[in-house]
C-alpha cells in the first residue's frame, strides 16, 4: 500500500491536505494504542510530504528558468520574491531594497533591483482596498500592505493589525511576513509565536505558512521554553488549581499533538516536576490528563527520573499521612501517639506526658516510625521539628541486664580478694571463698535499690536530662545515654564502695575501667550475638566486651594494688 492510500489522498495532494489528512488520522492510529498503525501512518505521512515538498521545489525552479512570474498560494515567500521583482522595474526606483535572505529565498531575478519603502502611516493604519487589473500588480500591491500593517506592530495590536490584513486582502502576505519578524526579532517572537500557535495553527499539521526544519524546531523549542516558564511561576507559588489548567490548556495546542512533540513536552514537563514543590493530587491529575500508569509501564523517559518522582510521590504521601495522625485526636491508637510524639514541636514536660502512658505497643510504634524515617525516607528529617528521630530513647525505661549483675559481682569479688591479702591465714577460703560469698551480699543490695531507683528518677527525668546536657558534652554523650541522676548517682555508690574497701587506688581502678570503656570503642574479637543472648551469665566476661586497654589498665593497677596491700611501695617497687 503507497503513501497516497494510506492519508486517502490522491497522489497530487498539495501539503497543506497532506498535513490535515495526518492530524485527522492521528486521532485514529494514537502511538499508545495501535503502535503498528502509528508507524504506518507516520511513514507514509513524511513520504507524502517529501514528494510534495519536491514537486513544489520542481515546479519553482521551473518558472525561475522561463522567467514566467507565477504566483502559486501554497508559496508566499516565492510570490513576494516575484512582486519585488516586478515591482523593481526602471520605473521604481524610489522604492527601498527588500532583504530576501532574511526571509531565506533567493531572490526571482537575476539581477535583485532595490524594492519599494513602505509610506508613513498613523497609529491607525487605513489601507486602500485592493484594486488591480494584472495579477501581478495585485501581489506587489498585497506585499506592500502587509508591509504597511507590520509598522509599529506590538503584542497589544498584533489581533487588530491580523483583522485588517484579511479586510484588505493581503492575509498571506502578512502571515509570512509576520513570521519573518518573529524569528529576526527576540523581543516580539514570544507574543507572535504564542498568537499564531492558538490563531493562525503554526508548527501544527494544517500551518499554511512555510518554514524550514531549524526554524520550526526553534520555534518550538522557544515555544515550550515559554509554557515552561509561565507553569514554573504557578508552582512556585503553589497555585496548582491554575497550574493544571494552564497546563491542560498547553497540552491541548494541535502542535503538541505530533508524537515526537508530545514526548519532549511531557519530559520536560518531568524536569519541572523534579525541581520543584508539588502535592501527591497534582501529581496524580497530571498523571490522568497524558495517562500515565507506573504499575502499566506508561511513562515518559527518561526512566530514573520518573522512579525519582514516583519515590517523591510515597514519600509525600507518608508525610501527608503522618501529619494527619499528628493531628488526629484518637490519642488512644501506638501509631498516632509516636506521630505526635515525633511530629509535633513539644516541650520536655509535655513530651513525658505523653510518654508516661506508653506500654510496649507504643515505644514499638516509635522505634519503627524513627527507623522508617531515618533509612526510607531521609529528606523528611528537615521537616521534622527533632534533628534525632530517637530522641524519646532518653525517656525509654532502661533495664539493667542481667550480664552486668555478673560483671559487679566480679569486680567486687576481686575487691574482696585484694582487701583480704594482707591478712596472716592465706589460704583458698579466706581468699577466694569467702570474697565470693560475701559479693552475693552488695549484688542483692543493688538489684533492690536499683528496680526502685529506676521508677523514682522516672519522674525527674525532665529534670535530669536539663542537667546532663548541662554538665556532659553532646560530643561525649550525643544519645543522652548516660543521665546524671539515673545512672550517675548508682556509680558514685560504687566509687564509694571501691574507696573503702581499697582506698583510693581501688577508686582509681573502677573509674579508669569505666571511663576507657567510653572512650575507647575497640573490642577484641567479636562474640556470637545468639550465644550471647541465650547464655548471658555464661558470656558475660567474654573478652569481646571489653577494650583491650581495660584489660591492660585493670591488669596493672590490680599489680600495684596487690602490691601495695601487701606492704610495698613505689619506691621500693622502682628504686630508680
Amino acid at each position: 500500500m503507497d503513501c497516497w492510500s494510506v492519508l486517502h489522498l490522491s497522489d497530487d495532494a498539495e501539503v497543506r491536505d497532506i498535513k490535515r489528512s495526518y492530524a485527522r488520522l492521528l486521532k485514529t492510529f494514537r502511538p499508545d494504542e495501535d503502535p503498528e498503525g502509528f508507524q504506518r501512518l507516520r511513514e507514509a505521512y513524511e513520504r507524502a510530504l517529501a514528494i510534495a515538498q519536491w514537486r513544489l521545489e520542481n515546479a519553482e525552479q521551473e518558472d525561475d528558468d522561463t522567467d514566467v512570474p507565477v504566483a502559486t498560494a501554497s508559496s508566499a515567500f516565492a510570490a513576494l520574491a516575484l512582486d519585488n521583482a516586478l515591482a523593481n522595474s526602471p520605473g521604481q526606483a524610489q522604492n527601498q531594497p527588500w532583504d530576501f535572505a532574511a526571509l531565506g529565498f533567493s531572490p526571482v531575478s537575476p539581477a535583485a533591483p532595490e524594492p519599494f519603502a513602505p509610506p508613513a502611516m498613523d497609529d491607525v493604519l487605513r489601507v486602500e482596498p485592493l484594486t488591480t487589473d494584472g495579477g501581478v500588480d495585485a501581489h506587489r500591491l498585497e506585499a506592500q500592505a502587509a508591509w504597511q500593517l507590520l509598522e509599529n506592530l506590538s503584542p497589544e495590536n498584533l489581533r487588530e493589525r491580523w483583522d485588517q490584513a484579511q479586510q484588505q486582502g493581503c492575509a498571506k502576505a502578512f502571515e509570512t511576513l509576520l513570521l519573518q519578524r518573529c524569528l529576526e526579532h527576540q523581543p516580539l517572537r514570544g507574543p507572535i509565536l504564542h498568537w499564531a500557535v492558538e490563531q493562525l495553527g503554526w508548527l501544527g499539521p494544517w500551518q499554511e505558512v512555510l518554514m524550514n526544519d531549524r526554524q520550526r524546531a526553534m520555534l518550538a523549542e522557544n515555544l515550550m521554553a515559554d509554557y515552561r516558564n509561565a507553569l514554573q511561576v504557578l508552582l512556585e507559588s503553589r497555585s496548582e488549581r491554575e497550574f493544571l489548567n494552564l497546563l491542560k490548556h498547553y497540552s491541548g495546542q494541535p502542535w503538541l499533538q505530533v508524537f515526537d512533540r508530545r514526548e519532549q513536552w511531557q519530559q520536560n514537563l518531568l524536569h519541572l516536576l523534579n525541581d520543584h514543590e508539588w502535592s501527591v493530587p497534582l501529581f496524580d491529575r497530571i498523571g490522568q490528563l497524558f495517562g500515565w500508569d507506573h504499575s502499566k509501564g506508561l511513562h515518559p523517559q527518561p526512566d530514573w527520573l520518573w522512579e525519582t518522582l514516583i519515590e517523591r510521590c510515597n514519600q509525600e504521601s507518608f508525610y501527608d499521612n503522618l501529619r494527619a495522625k499528628a493531628e488526629s485526636d484518637r490519642t488512644w491508637a501506638a501509631d498516632v501517639q509516636a506521630a505526635h510524639l515525633l511530629l509535633n514541636p513539644l516541650k520536655p514536660l509535655q513530651q513525658k506526658k505523653i510518654i508516661d502512658g506508653f506500654g510496649q505497643n507504643e515505644w514499638q510504634a516509635c522505634h519503627d516510625l524513627s527507623e522508617k524515617l531515618k533509612w526510607r525516607f531521609p529528606q523528611l528529617l528537615a521537616r521534622l521539628p527533632y534533628a534525632d528521630v530517637f530522641y524519646w530513647r532518653r525517656f525509654l525505661p532502661r533495664p539493667i541486664a542481667a550480664e552486668t549483675w555478673v560483671r559487679v559481682w566480679t569486680a567486687i569479688a576481686l575487691a574482696l580478694f585484694l582487701f583480704y591479702l594482707p591478712s596472716h591465714q592465706k589460704d583458698a577460703v579466706t581468699l577466694f571463698l569467702i570474697p565470693m560469698i560475701f559479693a552475693c551480699v552488695p549484688v542483692w543490695f543493688f538489684r533492690f535499690a536499683l528496680s526502685w531507683w529506676v521508677v523514682l528518677t522516672s519522674h525527674v527525668i525532665v529534670a535530669d536530662l536539663w542537667l546532663t546536657e548541662g554538665l556532659i558534652p553532646r560530643r561525649w554523650n550525643p544519645a543522652t545515654h548516660w543521665l546524671v541522676i539515673r545512672h550517675g548517682v548508682p556509680q558514685a555508690v560504687m566509687v564509694l564502695l571501691f574507696s573503702l574497701l581499697l582506698g583510693p587506688l581501688g577508686a582509681l581502678t573502677y573509674m579508669g575501667v569505666i571511663l576507657i570503656g567510653l572512650v575507647h570503642k575497640r573490642r577484641i574479637g567479636s562474640l556470637d550475638p545468639q550465644l550471647s543472648n541465650n547464655h548471658p551469665w555464661l558470656t558475660a566476661l567474654h573478652w569481646a566486651h571489653f577494650s583491650p586497654l581495660q584489660l591492660l589498665f585493670l591488669v596493672v593497677m590490680t599489680a600495684i594494688t596487690a602490691a601495695s596491700r601487701l606492704g610495698y611501695s613505689l619506691h621500693s617497687l622502682m628504686p630508680g
